[in-house]
């Protein structure tokens, strides 16, 4: 059975990527590198009531276990199916895949067909909202709001202040200039990404006829998948501290230019805990002594931590939430 290893971002939020393992019956998934989740996907003819008819229902993805290298395969409860013995093999078929492949993790981005929210004034990508691997998988979203996630709005310049008057988060207000940025009905469009050349447009959201199969050259697409070229100081500099925030996931990314992800690198030793959690799936690394130190600190800080729970139990929730997904 063929096996295949991509990856794909996830988006709006942007928190990082998903390592997929498809067998084509079912699909292991790591958002950290290190611990899969196995899914059997749930395709299967339920009987009816007559014996002689099949409908076939939707249902979730059946979640066979999860696993990783120091515990192994950890069986899901697997309620009784008409299908039980399929299940367990196409699962089994697929452990198999995970036993050979995970080592090679990160893979290979597949999500090349991407929707970008538009700049309201230059119908130029300005966002990126979605992607996805088939052109097939290509759908309107709910909404047309970019967003910068809860945990940037929890935890992103926490100081930020517009004025003594008004309590908007740094993390709200950048939501609220991109935002303003694609207009009061904005418009978005699907592109399928050649990422080191250009971009071919294809379908949209309330996009213009005569933009549909336009090509526009890579150097439209904000690289770090959201616009940087502002005319206030402010806002411009506002979108590049939250960048430096974002270091740590944006270093997954496989098209970055090695003077661009040196610079995150240096910047994301500010946020070692989260570096060493997404270390497993930097594709390249080119300062060495960055991340190695980001990673010592991030050990240094997990011992201290330990030590903490051993004396106060209590004392360590804090720290437990403080580096969750966004």
């Amino acid at each position: 059975m063929p096996v295949n290893c991509y990856s794909q971002r996830i988006l709006n939020p942007f928190r990082g990527v998903m390592n997929i393992i498809s067998t084509g019956g079912a699909d292991a998934v790591t958002i950290d590198g290190t611990n899969w989740t196995l899914y059997v996907h749930d395709n299967f003819d339920c009987p009816t009531d007559d014996p002689e008819e099949f409908f076939e229902i939707e249902m979730p993805d059946i979640r066979f276990g999860d696993w990783n290298k120091k515990t192994g395969l950890r069986r899901s409860p697997l309620i009784a199916s008409y299908h039980y013995s399929e299940i367990q093999a196409i699962g089994n078929v697929l452990l198999d895949a995970v036993l050979r492949y995970s080592d090679q993790c990160p893979y290979p981005f597949e999500d090349k067909y991407e929707l970008w929210l538009l700049d309201e004034k230059n119908n130029e990508p300005l966002a990126l909202l979605d992607s996805v691997c088939n052109e097939t998988e290509i759908s309107v979203p709910d909404t047309l709001a970019w967003e910068a996630g809860l945990r940037c709005k929890q935890e992103f310049q926490q100081e930020f202040s517009l004025s003594p008057e008004q309590d908007t988060t740094a993390g709200e207000f950048l939501n609220q200039i991109i935002n303003q940025r694609a207009g009061d009905q904005p418009s978005a469009q699907w592109f399928y990404r050649n990422r080191f050349s250009y971009g071919k447009g294809l379908s949209g959201i309330n996009l213009q006829q005569q933009f549909i199969g336009r090509e526009l050259s890579a150097r439209l697409f904000p690289k770090m998948l959201v616009q940087q070229q502002w005319h206030d100081e402010a806002k411009a500099s506002l979108v590049e501290a939250f960048i430096h925030w974002l270091s740590p996931y944006l270093l997954v990314l496989d098209f970055l230019r090695d003077a661009q992800r040196e610079s995150l690198e240096l910047i994301a030793r500010n946020h070692a805990l989260l570096v060493d959690k997404m270390f497993p799936l930097y594709p390249k690394i080119i300062n060495q002594q960055a991340i190695n130190s980001a990673r010592v600190e991030a050990s240094l800080r997990k011992s201290n931590r330990v030590n903490i729970k051993d004396e106060n139990a209590e004392a360590i929730e804090y720290i437990e939430t403080q580096h969750s997904l966004i």
